[in-house]
């Protein structure tokens, strides 16, 4: 029974018309066929994947890997440590696969051109928006959506006025005559008249928060906010004020980021008023610490470069304007930009480039990056220490570190892990500290012909107790100034360590200038 079906199978290949036989030799053949195409699709497959192994592997080993990206402006991963903890954990191998995979020869030159790639099949119209990341709209606050009905209001014709009213301002209206205006409703009118990015609408797509809007012909990255309590700022510079000397001055001033003027009214749902968080922390403060508006000021200048486009800063013209409202509020001399000596730095693509994801639009519209030379500065001596403040040189306040064209904004004294110490030829006997994040880097320059010394400190990096450090130095005047970020954020927590550290700690100023 077994071996019938061998029979009958036999039976079959013999039958007289030799059908099977013809059928047969068919599917051997298309089998033959099938499997010789794809014995010759293996073979150039393995022609061409093998070399291309072959030369990614040597690539990756041979040629000199990258050990900082430009782009992304940070140090990539160094080669891990070995230990057996660390190998028996797993830690080490993964350190090696992220240290082979971060330092790719050429890197930058590769995302260049991967984002170049990608960016050949984006389609843009004049003005547009691209989203990188997870946005999501935020919660206005009860005062932000109450001042926007309100708005919406004023805007409504007033028909329940009576005959007697719309006499009595008509009165009012003629009575009123170019004697009576005032310079604060000129400037009002004048602010009223700058132009308002915020109430323009952008089409947008969304891509991978950034957002990329295209305004004037030109690519702007700009960072969303999305609110915070500020409690540790006010906290900080509450606490500071208990413990300092009356008659030294704080004052506080808070730059907005440039979504405050620039994001699209379309969408103003992913971003918050930055303003009415400036003036809650105003209203928190001890009366002790006066708080500079800077953001109302911005507002009249948006139409000019004041914030950097391609990167996350602002730009030396917004740091002026601000720097000007701060000596208003300290009473110090102030000069007129007219007299400072522009710099231009040309083809300048900075942090947004990165932060975008490497948005081609970004890196394909370079912008200027102009800063100004105070006519004071050859007699400015600029002294370096390291952030526990011992003396390391003296030497230039503005600086060109590492390729101008990607490090801008590196041109004031180099950096933020350091303390520097400004010395000018104003003798007024008032000296400055400006504690700060990056954004303050701008600020210094335009302080120079305005007070006999700054000092300039990192809120992230300073290693004194500021208390001491104020006292020592004989220091008259602090200015606390940050981006909105900073105050909002995890900076801020900085700012209460600052106060506490190293307290009762000796403070020595070891450089003594020659005389």
């Amino acid at each position: 029974m077994e071996n019938r079906p061998e029979k009958l199978e036999n039976l079959k290949a013999a039958r007289p018309d030799g059908s099977e036989n013809n059928t047969s030799n068919k599917k051997d053949f298309n089998s033959y066929k099938r499997s010789s195409v794809s014995r010759f699709s293996s073979m150039i497959s393995i022609l061409i994947v093998l070399p291309a192994f072959a030369f990614f592997t040597l690539f990756m080993w041979f040629f000199p890997k990258s050990d900082k990206s430009e782009i992304e402006k940070r140090n990539l991963t160094s080669f891990p440590t070995f230990s057996a903890e660390s190998y028996f954990s797993g830690e080490f191998t993964r350190g090696v696969n992220t240290w082979f995979t971060d330092t790719t020869p050429y890197r930058d030159d590769m995302k260049n051109a991967g984002n170049s790639f990608k960016g050949t099949f984006g389609i843009s119209t004049e003005d547009t928006v691209n989203v990188v990341g997870n946005l999501k709209k935020v919660n206005k606050k009860p005062n932000a959506q109450k001042n926007e009905n309100s708005k919406s209001e004023e805007s409504k014709p007033q028909e329940s006025k009576t005959e007697e009213s719309k006499a009595e301002e008509s009165k009012n209206e003629e009575s009123k005559t170019e004697e009576s205006k005032t310079e604060e409703s000129k400037a009002e009118e004048s602010s009223e008249s700058s132009r308002d990015y915020t109430q323009e609408e952008a089409d947008y797509t969304v891509e991978n928060g950034v957002i990329v809007v295209k305004q004037d012909g030109h690519y702007r990255g700009l960072e969303m906010f999305g609110g915070g309590t500020g409690n540790a700022y006010v906290e900080a510079l509450n606490t500071l004020r208990s413990k300092l000397d009356d008659k030294v001055k704080m004052y506080s001033m808070i730059a907005p980021l440039a979504s405050e003027y620039y994001t699209p009214s379309n969408y103003s749902d992913y971003t918050l008023n930055q303003k009415e968080y400036f003036d809650d922390i105003a209203a928190r403060l001890d009366k002790g610490i006066t708080s500079v508006d800077i953001d109302s000021v911005l507002a009249k200048h948006v139409e000019e470069p004041i914030y950097c486009r391609t990167d996350h800063h602002w730009m030396p013209l917004g740091a002026y304007y601000a720097c000007q409202e701060f000596a208003k509020a300290a009473g110090v001399d102030f000069k007129e930009l007219s007299t400072y000596k522009p710099e231009k730095i040309e083809g300048f693509v900075g942090t947004m480039y990165a932060f975008s994801g490497g948005d081609i639009n970004i890196k394909n519209d370079p912008e200027d990056f102009i800063y100004y030379v105070p006519d004071n500065y050859s007699e400015v001596k600029t002294d370096f220490y390291d952030t526990s403040f011992n003396y390391d040189y003296t030497g230039s306040y503005f600086k060109q570190v590492g390729d101008p064209q990607s490090n801008a904004y590196l041109t004031f004294f180099g950096g933020d892990e350091q303390v520097v110490k400004v010395r000018t030829n104003v003798k007024n006997g008032r000296k400055l500290i400006v504690i700060k994040d990056s954004y303050g880097n701008a600020e210094p320059g335009f302080y120079m012909n305005s007070f006999e010394e700054i000092y300039i400190v990192d809120m992230r990096y300073f290693n004194v107790n500021l208390v001491d450090f104020i006292n020592k130095m004989g220091i008259t005047d602090v200015l606390f100034t940050m981006v909105t970020y900073s105050a909002f954020g995890g900076n801020a927590d900085n700012l209460m360590t600052l106060i506490t550290q190293n307290e009762g700690q000796e403070i020595i100023d070891g450089y003594k200038p020659e005389e």
